[in-house]
């Protein structure tokens, strides 16, 4: 979510872990330009309140049937890491709680599966890699839980995870260095709000080459070409209390381009000004988009049963000093995430289809839709 931006899945998932959100401010902050150094800083970040790993890709078999996929884990701290340290010493006493969400799309199939576990970063039983740790190119960076693993190699990734009626064991190369968003001189520093500290530190890595097995209702795929899209995001306050939701799209053309945009919505209807994106060329130069650089025209809704929500499943997304105009659309409808705990927060997160243009050349690619409270409907 997005940007990602998936704060409101961290509150929610404060309430399991007993945190008033006042404490927020007792936490680091981010608020102002920091250096980022890999691969310690795909590590896990002590002092910041929340911070999630956010993989998000599609992936084709030999045959060529599609699959899209949601791979995240999320961390929040119970208390700042000084006061969570003070006498505490018992092996049972958590300082941080981590919550999977696992999702896969079987196009052709027509179907949706996800499901999400949560546990104390306790006794092994989940954890990562503190960033302080990492020394040196060579030293290991893990994210895990009971049922889900996140480990750094030399070529890129590797994603362990299984749940019921599901498995993923991919390997993700990394074709393209990480991408920091964020205004120019402020890259790394991600900002949702007009407040000191309501922003986020966040990077993506657009292009993660795929390869691997996928067991989906007891039928093995082996599969042999994807693109994944990973989102590193940290911080402690990000979400100002005028906001609702927002909107985030993760695309990779196939002339080599990528493009991330969110957009903050108000709860009086209006759009957050620093909602924003970045433009990734073919050559890996990265470029900030304000939010007057592009437009957003929603299409085709469609409503979800379950929850009575009512999601944009189509987007027009111009942006014209690139002389760039994209339409998505949804790979399968019914990509909703519909949460059994956290106090029953859904949202939507879906494979999506692009074509358009790119100055003069026809472009096309795969990405990610993510949509939280509700359908912008018509008001962008």
């Amino acid at each position: 979510m997005t940007s990602s931006m998936r704060p409101l899945l961290v509150l929610a998932l404060a309430a399991c872990a007993g945190l008033a959100a006042e404490e927020a401010a007792a936490f680091k902050q981010a608020v102002g330009v920091r250096t980022f150094s890999f691969p310690g800083d795909h590590a896990s970040h002590a002092g910041y309140q929340t911070e999630w790993w956010y993989v998000t890709g599609n992936a084709y078999d030999a045959a060529g049937r599609a699959f899209g996929w949601q791979f995240t884990i999320f961390r929040r701290a119970l208390a700042p890491q000084d006061a969570a340290a003070r006498g505490r010493t018992s092996a049972w006493a958590a300082n941080d709680f981590y919550l999977l969400h696992l999702a896969v799309s079987d196009i052709a199939g027509g179907h949706y599966l996800h499901e999400q576990s949560l546990e104390r970063g306790v006794l092994g039983a989940a954890g990562a890699t503190d960033a302080a740790a990492v020394k040196t190119k060579t030293d290991p960076v893990n994210v895990w839980m009971k049922n889900a693993r996140f480990e750094r190699t030399a070529q890129g990734w590797t994603v362990h995870a299984g749940v019921e009626g599901c498995a993923l064991d991919f390997v993700l190369r990394e074709t393209v260095a990480p991408v920091l968003h964020g205004l120019k001189n402020e890259e790394g520093l991600s900002r949702k709000g007009p407040r000191p500290g309501q922003a986020s530190y966040y990077y993506s890595v657009p292009f993660l080459q795929t390869t691997g097995t996928l067991t989906l209702g007891g039928e093995r795929f082996a599969i042999a070409r994807g693109n994944a899209w990973m989102d590193h995001e940290f911080g402690s306050n990000q979400l100002s209390p005028e906001q609702a939701g927002w909107n985030w799209f993760a695309l990779q053309l196939d002339g080599g381009q990528a493009l991330m945009l969110y957009v903050l919505r108000n709860k009086d209807g209006s759009i957050e000004p620093r909602s924003s994106g970045t433009w990734l060329d073919a050559n890996g130069q990265a470029t900030h988009l304000a939010l007057s650089d592009f437009t957003l025209t929603p299409g085709r809704t469609w409503h979800s049963a379950a929850t009575g929500v009512d999601y944009a499943l189509v987007w027009t997304i111009a942006i014209p000093a690139r002389q760039t105009t994209l339409t998505l659309q949804t790979a399968l409808d019914d990509q909703e995430f519909r949460s059994k705990e956290n106090g029953g927060f859904h949202y939507y997160e879906g494979a999506v289809r692009v074509k358009g243009t790119v100055g003069t050349q026809a472009a096309t690619g795969d990405g990610y839709l993510e949509i939280t409270g509700g359908s912008l409907g018509g008001r962008l």
